[in-house]
């Protein structure tokens, strides 16, 4: 449940930190696009306003603009006071021809690129030209009346495709605030009083690609924060997780080591009690036994030190010589047979032929013995069984040991081998803890290898791989 606990906390720690890292960025990313090729615009803006000085939208624009409005203002002045009904319509013919004649008779890229190539400005900008509204007043007392407002009735006209009004000239694609250049809105007198308005966008096509490669430098502190914040996140929960193992193994340990020394111990002290009795100490029969039993349990004593030391000594003192597997193994079953005194319930069922194998004798005797006493102690069954035999494949010589025993759990196969680890919590079955670790250092030893296939109920069936350049003709002596 703490594990649990522990692992939401630090991942919305880490989902919050996520978030307010990406916000900042963003927001740095915002501010750079916006104040991006600042100098630019302000050189454009300028040079745009000196190539159309007294004129309109482009040179020659204001011709145009000019004509068309003082033919048609006395017709619009007309319709809107005697016919404002009309008067939309009537706008919205005059306003069509004027657009049309402003679109098509654009000088606008001509003059965008002779300021581009006389400031040497960067060959693949784009530009936008929108006229956004004309306003008439034809008299003082009445206020500007609108006879196209570009920002209102969008999509009204032919090629008026931008939210700034009807595009005249230009391929930039999206015009925003960020990228205008000018708006200009013009006074002017005809017939009548009008102003007209209208926007120049300028921007590269490159315009965040280009951000982003500025923003490379925070990006990249960005993301080595968040890596940094990563590695220290897991590396605290894989520390957590160590000492939470760690002290679970020593519980464990401590559990296991108190039971199978405390049993011996307290053992020896009733027996000692007991000889220091009258009574007993003339009964020669009682004293013989007590001393038997206080040697039986000084023997268990020692085996269970010399257990927690056997590792070290088969390390520092290995010696390997070339023996055969089956004569190491039909031994050691032999011997096994007289020690529990059952010859029925152990069987070994020899290789076909002779298998010599580079080994240290005292370790291999370890290893086997360390897991004939694994597949008896648990084993609940009346009739315990198990079976020892060889086989052999391509690449290695496999030695079986199968037993119908109560079976591992999956959860816990793969920490059968660790050092103090007991599946079974269970101090009535007794050990440390070190026998399956004992063999798997005593298989490192050899550099073989092993596999372990179980069915809880049914039993186990250790599998000890020995690769046949281990054998005899394949591997250099020791």
């Amino acid at each position: 449940m703490k594990s649990r606990i522990y692992k939401c906390i630090v991942l919305i720690s880490f989902l919050i930190l996520i978030i307010v890292q990406l916000e900042l960025t963003y927001n740095t990313y915002v501010l750079r696009d916006r104040d991006y090729r600042l100098k630019e615009k302000q050189l454009i803006n300028d040079e745009y306003g000196r190539s159309i000085s007294e004129d309109k939208l482009y040179k020659g624009g204001g011709h145009i603009l000019d004509s068309l409005l003082s033919e048609n203002m006395p017709y619009l002045r007309e319709t809107y006071i005697k016919n404002p009904a009309n008067f939309e319509k009537a706008t919205h013919r005059v306003i069509g021809s004027i657009l049309s004649e402003l679109k098509n008779k654009s000088t606008m890229d001509s003059v965008f690129r002779s300021i581009v190539q006389r400031n040497r400005l960067d060959t693949s900008l784009k530009y936008l030209l929108t006229f956004e509204s004309i306003e008439i007043n034809f008299d003082g007392k009445r206020d500007n009346v609108f006879v196209y407002n570009g920002r209102r009735k969008m999509n009204l006209y032919p090629g008026e495709k931008s939210p700034y009004g009807f595009i005249i000239d230009g391929s930039l694609e999206e015009p925003n605030a960020r990228n205008m250049v000018t708006h200009l809105s013009v006074n002017d007198r005809l017939v009548y009083d009008y102003r007209i308005t209208f926007d120049l966008f300028v921007d590269s096509p490159s315009r965040p690609l280009a951000v982003a490669y500025q923003m490379l430098p925070t990006f990249s502190l960005v993301a080595l924060c968040i890596f940094i914040m990563v590695a220290i996140n897991y590396y605290t929960y894989i520390s957590w997780m160590r000492q939470k193992k760690e002290t679970e193994v020593k519980s464990d340990f401590l559990n296991s080591i108190k039971h199978e020394f405390n049993t011996p111990i307290t053992t020896i002290m009733v027996a000692s009690r007991s000889l220091d009795e009258d009574e007993v100490l003339h009964d020669k029969a009682r004293v013989k036994t007590l001393v038997q039993i206080i040697e039986r349990q000084a023997r268990r004593l020692h085996a269970h030190i010399n257990q927690m030391l056997e590792i070290s000594e088969i390390k520092n003192n290995a010696r390997f010589e070339e023996t055969d597997l089956n004569y190491e193994v039909l031994t050691l079953v032999n011997d096994y047979k007289i020690k529990m005194m059952a010859s029925d319930n152990l069987s070994f069922d020899p290789h076909g032929a002779e298998i010599l194998v580079m080994l240290d004798r005292f370790a291999f005797t370890t290893m086997l013995q360390n897991m004939l006493d694994n597949s008896y102690k648990h084993n609940s069954n009346i009739n315990k069984t198990v079976a020892i035999f060889i086989t052999e494949s391509q690449d290695d010589y496999v030695l079986h040991l199968k037993d119908n025993g109560k079976g591992i759990a999956k959860s816990t196969k793969t920490k059968i081998f660790d050092k103090f680890f007991r599946a079974d919590k269970d101090v009535s079955v007794p050990g440390l803890g070190l026998g399956l670790y004992y063999v798997k250092e005593c298989l490192d030893l050899h550099s073989w290898g092993i596999e372990v296939e179980s069915k809880p109920g049914i039993g186990t069936e250790f599998m000890v791989r020995i690769p046949r350049h281990n054998t005899a003709g394949g591997q250099e002596k020791y």
